[in-house]
């Protein structure tokens, strides 16, 4: 596995690639039994490969409402479950996480078998969306596999590549760690995200975040 800053400057990584790679950036990890995880769900998944799109989108998000359990946004967050529903490999490992890790192992499972899977969305709001299909329907993993028809709302989303659902991630590690007094792991994130691509007034704004966690925690 590529090292995070590496995948950072690279074009286009995929996804689960990335995320891996950020987990590490936390914790040591087994990137093969990992692998192995996301090659059972794409074995479940081959059913799909020759249905239609719709039929494929919703295949795979009601195959991953089955395998995981989604975890919603913690009201009470410890110094142990920080990162327990954010980072990919201990998601696979538990089988349950947050809405947007299991978006990203929806993409990979399907790429193993040829369904081309996307992630959707603006700020907070992300969908796993189909890259065929002419409906403007996406399945939304924060309800286990519902899907949703955007009605309108397909042009205010998206497609977000794996730097930017990597920021994602990051941002939520940083705000928890620093709600519970994590400063070091909001400091980790608030550096990792500088690594990712961004221009203008973004980069802006992650560089006084990272001076605002660094003055906290000096």
């Amino acid at each position: 596995m590529l090292p995070f800053a590496l995948q950072a400057v690279s074009e286009c990584p995929a996804h689960a690639d990335l995320a891996l790679a950020l987990g590490a950036e936390f914790e040591p990890l087994d990137v093969d039994a990992a692998q192995a995880e996301v090659d059972a769900l794409a074995a479940d998944l081959l059913e799909y490969r020759r249905a239609c799109p719709g039929d494929q989108l919703s295949g795979v998000a009601a195959t991953v409402a089955q395998r995981f359990r989604t975890l919603s946004e913690p009201q009470r967050i410890g110094r142990d479950s920080v990162l327990d529903d954010l980072l990919l490999h201990r998601v696979l490992d538990r089988d349950a996480g947050h809405a947007l890790p299991l978006t990203i192992v929806a993409v990979e499972a399907g790429r193993r078998v040829g369904i081309p899977l996307g992630i959707v969305g603006r700020g907070r709001e992300q969908y796993l969306a189909h890259a065929a299909y002419a409906d403007p329907c996406v399945a939304d993993l924060a309800q286990p596999g519902a899907l949703v028809d955007l009605g309108g709302r397909e042009e205010e989303l998206g497609w977000q590549c794996a730097h930017q659902v990597s920021a994602l991630l990051l941002n939520r590690i940083a705000e928890r760690s620093e709600r519970i007094g994590h400063f070091a792991w909001a400091l980790q994130a608030a550096e990792l995200r500088l690594a990712l691509p961004a221009g203008g007034e973004m980069r802006e704004r992650m560089e006084r975040d990272l001076q605002r966690v660094r003055a906290r925690l000096n």
